[in-house]
């Protein structure tokens, strides 16, 4: 009777191992959110997904010409400490912070935080970016679609070995790089019409 307990309690732990799984270094994980995202508490989620998100805000914000909302979600990206890695995009944000109202909270300027960067596609148009990433530290990449159809994106190590592939709105990437190393990001539009998306680096 007490070996059947054993053997039961050994079967039971083993399944329980399994269905948690595990992830090494330089595994790539594809996540994929079950519930929308504004369900998910910003404390569960990562900080590239809580600055796409605030990305996403203000962006919609500035089309709706909500300034309430604009200015949430410019603060929001302040907090985070974004960073955006083109001109243009750091005009917009220039052009986020100047539609603040008085008595806003002073803005602390570039960061060490998550980078990001838009980016437009033509109907089967491709895209390469370069991004280094540090080794032994969880790397993370998410690119959220503001318009058009979602692209499809590859992360490649130094040694053009995949280590993401993702097509899935959000698109969201993980994985640990084993020694710093520069990678390559690929994004292809094969949709029918122009894709505009914010891609985020942490």
């Amino acid at each position: 009777m007490i070996a059947m307990r054993h053997l039961c309690m050994g079967v039971a732990a083993a399944v329980l191992l399994l269905a948690s799984g595990c992830t090494g270094p330089d595994q790539a994980v594809k996540t994929s959110a079950s519930v929308p995202d504004a369900a998910v508490p910003a404390s569960v989620r990562g900080k590239a997904e809580q600055v796409a998100q605030a990305l996403m805000m203000a962006a919609m914000a500035e089309r709706a010409q909500d300034t309430a909302a604009l200015a949430q979600a410019t603060l929001r990206l302040d907090h985070l400490g974004a960073a955006p890695q083109t001109d243009d995009d750091a005009a917009a944000m220039e052009r986020w912070r100047a539609s603040l109202p008085n008595g806003s909270p002073p803005m602390r300027g570039r960061a060490l935080g998550p980078a990001y960067r838009s980016a437009t596609l033509r109907p089967g148009a491709s895209t390469q970016l370069h991004q280094t990433f540090l080794g032994g530290r969880s790397a993370q990449i998410v690119l959220r679609v503001s318009r058009g159809p979602v692209p499809r994106l590859v992360v490649r190590d130094q040694s053009e070995r995949q280590v993401c592939l993702a097509s899935d709105d959000p698109i969201e990437c993980r994985w640990v790089p084993l020694y710093t190393q520069r990678h390559q990001i690929e994004i292809v539009n094969a949709g029918p019409e122009q894709s505009e998306f914010y891609i985020v680096f942490d």
